[in-house]
C-alpha cells in the first residue's frame, strides 16, 4: 500500500488503494522518524530533524545505513550533502 507523502494518507487510484514498491517511502519513513515513534521498534529512527540543528553526527550516516538495511532497504551508501540533502545509493 502506497502513502501520500506530503499527506501521510493512503493514496488511491480509481477509488481502490493504491498497491506498488514501498522501498522509497520505507527508506523516507526510517529517515525521517524519531526513535521510539515507532513502538514495536524503539531503536529505529534516522532522526534527520535532529541535523538542522547543528553539526551532524559523523556516525549518522553508517546508522542509518544499518536501520535501512535491517528494514530491508538495500543500499551502500548514505551520505548527508553540505546543503542538508540525504542521498541513499546503492
Amino acid at each position: 500500500m502506497l502513502i501520500d507523502s506530503i499527506t501521510g494518507d493512503l493514496l488511491t487510484e480509481h477509488g481502490r488503494i493504491a498497491i506498488g514498491d514501498t522501498e522509497g517511502q520505507t527508506a523516507e519513513a526510517v529517515v525521517t522518524t524519531m526513535r521510539g515513534d515507532i513502538k514495536e521498534h524503539p531503536l529505529l529512527g534516522g532522526e534527520a530533524g535532529r541535523l538542522r540543528a547543528g553539526q551532524p553526527d559523523v556516525m549518522w550516516p553508517g546508522e542509518v545505513r544499518q536501520m535501512l538495511r535491517g528494514c530491508g532497504v538495500d543500499c551502500e551508501r548514505v551520505v548527508m550533502e553540505t546543503d542538508g540533502t540525504i542521498s541513499i545509493e546503492r
